[in-house]
């Protein structure tokens, strides 16, 4: 064929390749730093010269290239990996030297990726390892322009997970997501986890079922390895942990309710026993939240589908619920004394902070997991003759009169100037900056709300009241507050339970809290409204 006339060219293109690697890397590891900046663009231009000649000659040549792959593949990376590590710790001349070399390895990377997928099984270990294809730097900046490192690193990335056999490539990204997380300290190791974890979620979302299933073992402990890591700054770690929760739900999106009962019990497993758990470390608090974080990622995602999985586990529900009520209202049994009133007037810290960790998370699960029953009809929260409303009910109502501690670790939305303002009790109980995050009232609006019938409204009216006469203001904000939000949420329904309700709106009106009485008024404005008809005379 005409084509074959290429060979030879391939084979000196292929040889001048490997020697402007092996000179790139030299001057870059030069600990003297003698290479001038003009020798670097020198061996930059014509190093990118020979890759691009290599990206047209493959999309020629096609499976003639097979031979000459070591030869391609092996100096492209390791290029890559030095010129990523040069522009990762120098700012200086990054744009001119390192953007065209890094674009034209991306590019035959790419031709690659696309011409002989199957063949880069021995090349991916390389091509996922530190400061290669996963590298913090190759995603600076925008993806958009067509001389866009990013867009060219985001299109090889897509190439490899749509185009390599899935049963190849999730074992090469599952043992580079155990080396990035591997080690303790802090540094760009998890970002390149996230990285990896992007490249699995397109694999997975653009493979078939059946392709799946051998290799789904591969994925979970990939996966596990990921929410098992432990960061300290709390935004890295919701970042890693929300790109791990994308990654599993793009696999259960795949599997039948069948293969996802299994999958969830494994992913209980890992986590590890709750009531009798005696890990002391931090280790095991951070797999309970991992656990119930994916968890209300699921139940947000598949709603009542999730609720048989939510049954299989409802039992650590409570157990985590009575962790929480042990901890957050143990100073009701305090005695008397300075230390109580010291409780009482301020926010404290606890020692046992690290075990209120998958306090929130479970918060967002349940609620969520209520809202999808409450949409069908509410026969969950019914189950087992209303004990596990009843248990539910028992759990969330202590928590509306908890003392929460000021070193508690809350996720919320709110600016750092807004955070100063609110307690962590206003935005773990009564929900301000929480909405999407899982807080208490947001919790006992869903239970009322599933509950569905004035029998089983009648206690938990009950604990929201005695939460709006309690002499803590901020207990009191909070019970009115789940009050209004109970009816807001049910309407008309629950004006049956009003006249209950009218002796405690009584005096909230008249209390010494303005954002209380004002909710306090709400409530009788919606009661009003609802009712049609004045509620002044009851109210005297």
């Amino acid at each position: 064929k005409a084509s074959d006339a290429f060979i030879p060219a391939l084979t000196s293109v292929t040889r001048l390749l490997g020697e402007g690697a092996s000179s790139w890397i030299d001057s870059n590891s030069d600990d003297n730093n003698n290479s001038s900046y003009d020798v670097r663009d020198v061996e930059c231009q014509l190093f990118s010269s020979a890759a691009l000649c290599i990206y047209r000659l493959v999309t020629v040549l096609k499976a003639r290239c097979i031979p000459h792959l070591p030869s391609i593949v092996t100096p492209l990376l390791a290029a890559l990996k030095s010129i990523n590590i040069f522009i990762g710790s120098t700012t200086d001349q990054a744009d001119t030297t390192g953007k065209f070399l890094q674009l034209s390895i991306l590019r035959t990377l790419s031709a690659v990726a696309e011409t002989l997928p199957q063949f880069l099984l021995p090349y991916l270990p390389l091509i996922f390892s530190k400061n290669a294809l996963a590298s913090i730097v190759l995603r600076r900046g925008t993806a958009e322009g067509e001389n866009s490192v990013r867009a060219a690193t985001d299109e090889v990335s897509e190439v490899l997970a749509t185009r390599t056999p899935i049963r190849q490539l999730v074992p090469a990204l599952s043992q580079a997501l155990g080396r990035n997380l591997s080690q303790n300290e802090e540094g760009s190791s998890w970002e390149e986890a996230t990285s990896i974890l992007a490249i699995m979620k397109i694999a997975v979302e653009s493979s078939q079922r059946s392709e799946l299933t051998p290799v789904i073992g591969k994925i979970f402990n990939g996966l596990v390895t990921s929410y098992a890591y432990e960061l300290k700054k709390a935004d890295n770690r919701e970042e890693l942990l929300s790109n791990t929760n994308k990654c599993l739900l793009a696999l259960v999106m795949k599997l039948s309710e069948a293969q996802l009962r299994p999958l969830y019990a494994r992913l209980r497993e890992w986590r590890g026993d709750i009531k009798n758990d005696k890990d002391s470390s931090s280790s095991s608090h951070v797999r309970r939240s991992a656990f119930w974080n994916l968890s209300a990622e699921l139940s947000k995602s598949l709603r009542s589908i999730f609720l048989p999985c939510l049954t299989s586990v409802i039992s650590d529900v409570f157990d985590e619920l009575e962790i929480a009520v042990s901890i957050l209202c143990k100073g009701s049994k305090t005695k008397v004394g300075s230390k109580r009133r010291k409780l009482e007037e301020s926010e404290g810290e606890d020692d046992d902070v690290d075990q209120l960790r998958p306090l929130q998370p479970l918060l967002l699960c349940l609620e969520l997991a209520l809202k999808a029953d409450a949409h069908e009809g509410g026969d969950w929260t019914r189950g087992d003759d209303n004990q596990r409303y009843n248990m539910l009910l028992n759990h969330l109502g202590k928590l509306l009169l908890s003392q929460i501690p000021s070193n508690m670790d809350v996720k919320s939305d709110l600016a750092p100037s807004e955070k100063q303002s609110a307690s962590k009790f206003q935005q773990i109980v009564q929900g301000v900056g929480t909405l999407e995050h899982g807080n208490v009232v947001g919790c006992l609006t869903s239970l009322a709300a599933a509950a569905g019938n004035e029998q089983l409204w009648k206690p938990l009216n009950f604990a929201v009241l005695e939460a709006c006469g309690h002499k803590r203001s901020e207990v009191r904000k909070a019970g009115i507050s789940c009050l209004l939000s109970i009816i807001e949420t049910i309407g008309e329904e629950y004006m049956v339970l009003l006249p209950e309700c009218l002796p405690v709106l009584s005096e909230l009106l008249e209390d010494g809290d303005e954002e209380v009485a004002g909710m306090a008024k709400e409530c009788v404005r919606q009661g009003e409204e609802l009712l049609g008809e004045s509620l002044e005379e009851s109210l005297r």
